[in-house]
């Protein structure tokens, strides 16, 4: 497979990764996930294997609405694994109270090919790119 298949097929996984995400859809996004994924968010324990991210992210779509537009500023492939910098943007409205947060993120995926050739999310980290506000 060339270079440029394996980037189309990563680019193509964020954005169903995102488009699952827009739609609320813990389960669809969770296959875009190797099985022992790990997920280093900011200011909280690192998330470990499908399980765990599946308990949190139905948790988490239950509680927000959430509406975010990925652009990719990188990717990279080497053999089985690869890496991408992407920004992602857009909002988080509140389910309970109606409030709404913009967000912009600053991300890097490593991805690895699986078994039969599919690329899936390896290990995430992410910031946000927004300056904290005043206290």
């Amino acid at each position: 497979m060339a270079i440029a298949d394996d980037v189309r097929q990563i680019r193509e996984l964020g954005e169903e990764y995102f488009n699952a995400t827009n739609l609320g859809d813990a389960n669809r996004c969770l296959a875009t996930m190797a099985p022992d994924v790990v997920i280093m968010p900011p200011d909280r324990p690192s998330i470990a294997g499908r399980e765990e991210l599946h308990r949190l992210s139905s948790d988490y779509h239950a509680k927000f609405e959430l509406s975010y537009n990925l652009v990719y500023d990188e990717v990279e492939v080497t053999g089985d694994l690869a890496f991408a910098r992407a920004t992602v943007s857009g909002t988080r409205k509140s389910r309970s109270d109606g409030s709404v947060e913009a967000l912009q993120w600053r991300n890097l995926w490593v991805f690895r090919r699986q078994p039969g050739g599919k690329w899936k999310f390896w290990r995430i980290m992410f910031n946000s790119a927004t300056p904290p506000r005043a206290a």
